[in-house]
């Protein structure tokens, strides 16, 4: 099982559903819909851009794919705040973790609007929007450790795994 793999299947069981966005040769081995990055080299915006304007559901959750903690209830409890909301982003201190929040259908515009003005901070467009921020107080009830968030962006962090876990 990949990472990739393994990440889509946590997301699956929250959302219901997965959308790869990346090279879809790549991916071409996994049971997922896969999409390319609309604006290659325009960062994970673009890529959250891509995944809303290939999907008709009105909230998507959107993930990096290199979170190997990631939590169901966690991600259930992002979509549970929604109602009322365009995008439900947990925060650690007052950091935002926008690579693990739940989109609605109308952050698509001012991300477009964003992206076409050269901005590439996935935080830029939350002006723009109605935002749920999720308080480290309140999701930490359901993930103590604050394992969810953690991402591996180096070889050295998948020390971050215990042995047990690279091999799930």
């Amino acid at each position: 099982l990949t990472l990739v793999e393994h990440v889509a299947r946590q997301v699956m069981d929250a959302a219901g559903s997965v959308v790869l966005v990346g090279s879809p040769d790549r991916y071409a081995a996994l049971p997922y819909s896969a999409i390319p990055d609309r604006r290659a080299g325009s960062g994970p915006l673009a890529g959250i851009e891509a995944a809303l304007a290939a999907t008709e559901a009105e909230w998507n959750a959107v993930v990096a794919c290199d979170m190997p903690f990631l939590n169901v209830k966690l991600l259930r409890w992002l979509i549970d705040l929604a109602d009322g909301y365009d995008a439900v982003v947990p925060q650690t201190g007052d950091q935002f973790e926008p690579l693990h929040a739940v989109y609605r259908q109308e952050c698509r515009n001012p991300i477009v609007q964003r992206l076409a003005r050269g901005e590439r901070r996935v935080i830029s467009f939350f002006a723009d929007v109605r935002l749920r921020p999720g308080p480290e107080s309140e999701w930490r009830i359901l993930d103590p450790d604050g394992r969810s968030l953690v991402n591996l962006n180096t070889p050295d962090d998948l020390s971050l795994l215990s042995p047990a876990a690279r091999n799930e």
